[in-house]
């Protein structure tokens, strides 16, 4: 019972860490500092002594772009796939569109209506004396023409509406494609959301770009990796010059988008709540997003010894009270594998719901994707795991850290490739410098990693968090 209480005790406090290391971040990429007493360091070129540089070596970018991706068990892809394949050529079943079927069931009515009355007709004269066989047909026939009415009319409005709502010029052939529109204010996290969603690494081909201002400035495109009929759009704010809230439904298109994400980092705004009516009225499905949960959950504990679990609960009461959100998704996209981000993609994705079942085609040994070769995913230590990302030092050095190698970029443009190499507890440098799992907790709480020499000639080296 000890081991386990104190096994809990350690892993709260790595996510306490993790959290505080986040934290951290956001505060430097504001702010400026000095070192009022900085420690000698060794961390200029003169320790890459013996590493080939050159400027013809692939860029960051270029050496992420090279590697082989391993091979892994891809239920998402899977579920994807599934969901591309049953939407064939179909639109959304919400959009209101006057479909082949529609006018098919128009033509029949009219059809039928006119048999009617010739039939009517017919009966009259053999039937002149059953006064109330006629009244009785002639009723239907009344009731008949209503329902043509009625059915005129409907694809009247439908046309109509399709009228008052066109579809956007930037916003591509629908049919057989799976659109979702992620809206909300400068700052709540939208681009960051739609790379994790996507499961793109930062560098690399298809990353949004992310910045506390505003970087939506029109709707932008991301298709998924290996799946383009799936795409996300990144659309910009409402309630601005650029976009005024009154026509956003309109000027944005999302009566043609399959599901919207109305994404916030606090509370909903005014335009926010209108926007979900809106989507509402027209029955356009919608989930209401919070995110950045993870800063909040450590800011309740440091401000007021509020655990994680009293935070959420929290923070669903008062988007309940305050804005009528019943189903609120609670994500942290620093942290795809916690809170509701989960849930939230099998919402998005149904394919993902049918990937649990067992007679799924995933689980049967007769279909090709049975087959298919994959990978458990690669597990690194946990000082491996804590160097992940991407470093700087003093002299403007860039190192980016992916699984155990670093692609290292001087201040002049040179470029190379260095391992990294492990041994009991530790991960070394140029086999000269190392640095343990508790230099891992010391970086994540001040964003600073110091490398220990291995041999006392040399001065330990200093990397700073880069994000």
């Amino acid at each position: 019972e000890r081991r386990g209480a104190s096994w809990g005790a350690q892993e709260m406090s790595t996510e306490l860490l993790a959290a505080l290391f986040k934290r951290r971040n956001e505060v430097e990429a504001a702010a400026q500092c000095w070192e009022s007493a900085p420690e000698t360091s060794s961390a200029d070129a003169s320790h890459f002594k013996g590493v080939s540089f050159s400027g013809t070596a692939p860029s960051a970018q270029e050496w992420l772009q090279q590697l082989e991706e391993t091979p892994e068990e891809d239920i998402l892809a899977e579920a994807l796939a599934e969901d591309v394949a049953e939407r064939r050529k179909a639109m959304p079943s919400h959009l209101p569109v006057v479909t082949t079927e529609d006018q098919e069931r128009l033509r029949d009515l009219v059809a039928t209506l006119a048999k009617m009355k010739q039939d009517f007709d017919a009966e009259r004269e053999s039937f002149a004396g059953v006064q109330e066989e006629l009244s009785r047909r002639e009723a239907e026939l009344a009731d008949r023409e209503k329902a043509v009415e009625a059915e005129r009319q409907e694809q009247r409005r439908r046309d109509e509406e399709r009228a008052n709502y066109p579809q956007p010029k930037w916003l591509e052939n629908i049919e057989g494609t799976i659109n979702i529109g992620v809206v909300g204010n400068s700052g709540v996290g939208k681009s960051l959301l739609i790379n994790k969603l996507r499961r793109v690494r930062q560098g690399t081909a298809g990353w949004a770009p992310v910045g506390v201002n505003e970087t939506t400035r029109e709707p932008m495109m991301y298709p998924f990796p290996g799946q383009p009929q799936v795409r996300l759009w990144d659309l910009p704010g409402a309630g601005t010059t650029a976009v005024p809230s009154e026509t956003y439904v309109q000027d944005m298109g999302l009566r043609y988008f399959d599901r919207v994400l109305i994404c916030t980092a606090g509370r909903f705004t005014t335009m926010e709540v209108s926007l979900r009516a809106e989507l509402e009225k027209h029955n356009v499905p919608f989930c209401m997003v919070r995110t950045k949960v993870d800063i909040d959950c450590w800011n309740n504990f440091e401000d007021n010894k509020r655990d994680e679990k009293t935070t959420l609960a929290e923070i669903r009461e008062d988007l309940r009270q305050n804005h009528n959100v019943i189903d609120a998704y609670l994500v942290s996209s620093r942290d795809v594998d916690s809170y509701d981000m989960p849930r939230l993609v099998h919402e998005l994705f149904p394919g993902m719901k049918r990937q649990m079942d067992p007679l799924a085609p995933s689980f049967c040994p007769t279909v090709p994707a049975w087959n298919d070769a994959w990978a458990m995913p690669v597990a690194f230590s946990p000082v491996l795991a804590g160097l992940q990302g991407r470093w700087s030092d003093a002299f403007r050095t860039i190192y980016l850290v992916h699984q155990s190698q670093a692609h290292v970029t001087l201040s002049n443009a040179n470029r190379t490739v260095v391992p990294l190499t492990e041994g009991p507890g530790r991960v070394f440098w140029i086999n000269r410098w190392y640095v343990t799992e508790e230099s891992i907790s010391k970086a994540r709480r001040d964003g600073t990693l110091k490398w220990d020499p291995v041999l006392p000639v040399d001065q330990a080296l200093f990397w700073t968090w880069a994000g």
